[in-house]
């Protein structure tokens, strides 16, 4: 069972994310203030922890500085909650230059949660299961940078939901149907036109030889 420490100073957003995730399956932590929060880090450990940026005694920024500076802590995902009312590009750079894998902003939606968490986690077991494929011909992920390779270039830093569809497709030798490909990255209210523009992005990631994610009659395959 994963273990996730939520770091938030609002009692109801720390009451529903509890209840959603514990939903889930996941053994959930809570710490208030920025200074309880990086206490309780060193004592429990977790797999995963959800960071407010505007907390009391300890700040989020100072408790991502203070992590990302002890050897035992600075390894474990961190995912900034946010409410700052400024450009998205602007603060993703910034929090990832901080030390956080991820970033989602307030009013959280906890599906988009969820799945976030999924995607980490999954990222995570890419370093301890050797079954889980990283590479195709040209093409090679690495989860932790969510950045793509083809031959000795790097070619894109992927968004979330295109890390998570090539890696879905990286998984598989046969096709992937849309389906299974919405319902997977997208969840249930998954569409197909979702998948169709995650496509074409992702084929433009790829670099001039996109057409490396073919079009099959069921829905995608990736050729490397």
């Amino acid at each position: 069972m994963a273990r996730i420490l939520s770091i938030e100073d609002d009692p109801d957003l720390q009451q529903l994310i509890a209840l959603s995730l514990q939903n889930e399956g996941y053994e959930v932590h809570y710490a208030f203030t920025g200074k309880e929060g990086y206490e309780k880090t060193l004592l429990l450990n977790p797999d995963i922890i959800l960071l407010d940026l505007m907390l009391p005694v300890m700040s989020g920024v100072e408790v991502l500085k203070a992590l990302l500076a002890n050897k035992t802590a600075k390894d474990i995902p961190v995912v900034v909650l946010t409410a700052y009312p400024t450009d998205a590009n602007f603060v993703e750079s910034s929090i990832r230059a901080m030390g956080a894998v991820e970033y989602l902003r307030k009013p959280v939606q906890i599906q988009a949660l969820v799945r976030l968490i999924r995607r980490i986690l999954s990222s995570r077991r890419t370093r301890t299961e050797p079954n889980l494929r990283l590479e195709r011909g040209a093409v090679r992920i690495d989860p932790k940078y969510r950045s793509v390779w083809v031959g000795d270039k790097m070619t894109a830093i992927l968004p979330g939901k295109r890390f998570e569809l090539l890696f879905a497709l990286l998984q598989r030798d046969a096709e992937v149907s849309w389906q299974k490909l919405a319902e997977t990255i997208w969840g249930k209210e998954g569409a197909k036109n979702d998948v169709e523009k995650a496509v074409q992005r992702l084929r433009e990631d790829l670099g001039p030889e996109g057409g490396r994610v073919k079009t099959t009659e069921k829905g995608y395959k990736l050729a490397g």
